[in-house]
């Protein structure tokens, strides 16, 4: 027992003359360290949008967008729409080592033809 006292410091002893040096660690933001480790967008999921609530409505498709470092889905969601414009759906990009977000909007219908002026 005596024995076992004297070699129980022993390890302590040891380890408290161990010395780790800290890393040196460039600064980096948290925008950048998202950027470095976001992967692909997932797949769109597969949305059933049912029955719209009311008649003549349009089926706006929901989409991935990139949040605290991970992928959050935005459901779809039933709109009005918007006389002489059209719906332009998110797309993803790759852009270098990112991806980026360009997100939908409604643009003027130009495949709409000017009305002939009656005399």
């Amino acid at each position: 027992m005596q024995t076992l006292k004297w070699l129980l410091p022993l390890p302590l002893a040891l380890l408290a003359g161990c010395v780790v040096a800290p890393a040196i660690v460039e600064p980096v933001s948290a925008l950048e360290l998202d950027a470095r480790r976001q992967p692909a967008p997932p797949e769109p999921r597969l949305e059933h949008p049912g029955r719209p609530l009311n008649n003549g409505q349009f089926w706006i498709a929901g989409h991935w967008y990139w949040i605290d470092g991970r992928y959050q889905w935005q459901a779809g969601r039933w709109v009005a729409p918007r006389p002489g414009q059209v719906w332009q759906a998110s797309v993803w990009h790759r852009n270098g080592e990112r991806w980026q977000l360009e997100a939908g909007r409604w643009e003027p219908d130009r495949r709409e033809f000017a009305q002939p002026r009656r005399r």
